[in-house]
C-alpha cells in the first residue's frame, strides 16, 4: 500500500433517502433508485480508500442497507452493542466505510477516551462530554439583550474518530458534524440596512446562541487534538467533515464575533507540531468551495459559494522525513472538491435524482520514501 484517499462526503439526508427505498409508493421509490444510482455512480468515479460518510443513515442496521445500495466495495467500521455509544442525537449520523482488501486494521474510539482527554486538556472545563457555554437572550416582551450565565452545550452529533493502524502505524481520523446555524427565528426583510441588528435583537439573540455554541463545539475538537498531544507529541491526526463554518469572518462574525471558525481549530502557529494544515490550501481558490447556498438572507452581497467541508492534517503528516514523523505523507497538490465527477454525474439527471447538495472534498496520503543512512 503506497498510498490511500480520503473523502468526506456530506450526502444529503441519506436516512430519508433510505426510508424511500422502501417506500410502497412506486413514484417515490422510483425517484429514491434514481439517487441512489446517482451516489452510488459518483462514489465509484471518486473510489476512496476511506469514505467519511456525513448526514449518513440513522443506526448501524439502516447504514448497512445503504453502503450496501450505494458502495458494496466498502465496508462500514462499527461499533456494535449499544447505539448510544455513538453519542449521535436525530437522524443525521456520521459513517466511515473503508475499501475492501484495504491492508489495515480499524476501530472506533470509544467515547470514554475522547471525554478522558478532553477533560484533561481543558483543565477540567470539559467534563463528560459536556462544557459551560453563555450567550445572549431575549426574556419574553424585553427589547434589550442579556446574557445567560452559564448555560451547559455539549455535542449533538459527537464526533466520530476512526483508528487506522497501517504497517504499525496509527492514523486517526476525526470525523466532524458541528452544529448547524441555521436560524429559529424568523429572518426578517430589509438586512442591507445599516441598523438591520438593533432592529431585530430576538435575531441576534438567535444568531448569536447557534455560533457560540457552534464555536465551542471546535474547542471540544480542538481539546481532543491537545489531548492526543499530551502523550504523543508526533501525533497522525486527520480531521474532517462538514464544520458548517461558511466562508470564515461573514457578516455576524464580523458584527459580533470577529473570529472564524477553522482558524480556531487549526491551533497556534507557536506549538507548530499541533497546528492543522488545509488539505485545499494549494487548490484553485475560486472552486474552493463545496456548497451553493443560494442568496443569504442575513448577508445578501456575499457569494452564495461556501466551504463547509474541510480536510484537515497535523505537521506529522506534512513536510520531510524526520523522527517522529508519520511514514504517510499529505501529496503536494493532493486535495480537491470533487467538481467534476460531482458535476459529471449530477448533470445528466433530473434535481430530484441530484446525488447530494454538498461536494465531496477529498485528499491522498503517499508513502514516505525510505531514509537512506
Amino acid at each position: 500500500m503506497d498510498q490511500f484517499k480520503l473523502t468526506c462526503w456530506n450526502i444529503e439526508h441519506a436516512d430519508k433517502l433510505v426510508t424511500a427505498l422502501a417506500s410502497p409508493d412506486a413514484t417515490i421509490r422510483g425517484r429514491a433508485e434514481q439517487r441512489a444510482d446517482a451516489i452510488a455512480e459518483e462514489i465509484a468515479a471518486i473510489d476512496p480508500d476511506i469514505l467519511l460518510i456525513v448526514e449518513g443513515p440513522k443506526g448501524e442496521t439502516r447504514a448497512i442497507e445503504f453502503l450496501n445500495r450505494v458502495a458494496p466495495g466498502h465496508r462500514l467500521v462499527l461499533r456494535g452493542g449499544d447505539p448510544r455509544d455513538y453519542g449521535t442525537q436525530g437522524a443525521q449520523w456520521m459513517w466511515f466505510a473503508l475499501k475492501a482488501g484495504l491492508p489495515v486494521t480499524a476501530q472506533l474510539l470509544h467515547l470514554d477516551r475522547w471525554r478522558a482527554l478532553t477533560e484533561s486538556a481543558s483543565e477540567g472545563t470539559h467534563r463528560g462530554g459536556r462544557w459551560e457555554v453563555s450567550f445572549p437572550i431575549l426574556d419574553n416582551g424585553a427589547t434589550e439583550l442579556r446574557f445567560s450565565v452559564p448555560e451547559v452545550h455539549g455535542h449533538y452529533r459527537h464526533p466520530q474518530v476512526l483508528q487506522l493502524t497501517i504497517d504499525g502505524a496509527l492514523v486517526e481520523v476525526v470525523g466532524c458534524h458541528l452544529k448547524s446555524k441555521i436560524n429559529t427565528v424568523p429572518v426578517p426583510p430589509g438586512a442591507e440596512a445599516p441598523d438591520y441588528f438593533e432592529r431585530h435583537p430576538a435575531l441576534v439573540a438567535d444568531v448569536m446562541k447557534s455560533r457560540t455554541k457552534l464555536t465551542t463545539e471546535c474547542v471540544d475538537v480542538r481539546h481532543y487534538i491537545e489531548g492526543r498531544f499530551l502523550s504523543d507529541p508526533d501525533a497522525a491526526i486527520i480531521v474532517a467533515g462538514d464544520l458548517n463554518d461558511g466562508p470564515g469572518k461573514e457578516r455576524v462574525e464580523r458584527r459580533f464575533l470577529y473570529h472564524d471558525l477553522v482558524s480556531n481549530l487549526q491551533g497556534d502557529i507557536f506549538f507548530a507540531r499541533r497546528f492543522l494544515n488545509h488539505a485545499l490550501f494549494d487548490f484553485d481558490e475560486g472552486a474552493r468551495w463545496s456548497y451553493d447556498l443560494g442568496r443569504d438572507r442575513l448577508d445578501p452581497g456575499r457569494s452564495p459559494r461556501i466551504l463547509l467541508d474541510h480536510i484537515l492534517f497535523t505537521q506529522s503528516l506534512t513536510g520531510p522525513a524526520r523522527p517522529g514523523a508519520s511514514p504517510w505523507r499529505a501529496r503536494s497538490g493532493g486535495g480537491k472538491v470533487e467538481h467534476d465527477i460531482h458535476h459529471r454525474v449530477a448533470s445528466a439527471r433530473p434535481r430530484f435524482a441530484a446525488p447530494s447538495d454538498h461536494r465531496p472534498v477529498s485528499m491522498i496520503f503517499d508513502r514516505r520514501p525510505a531514509v537512506v543512512g
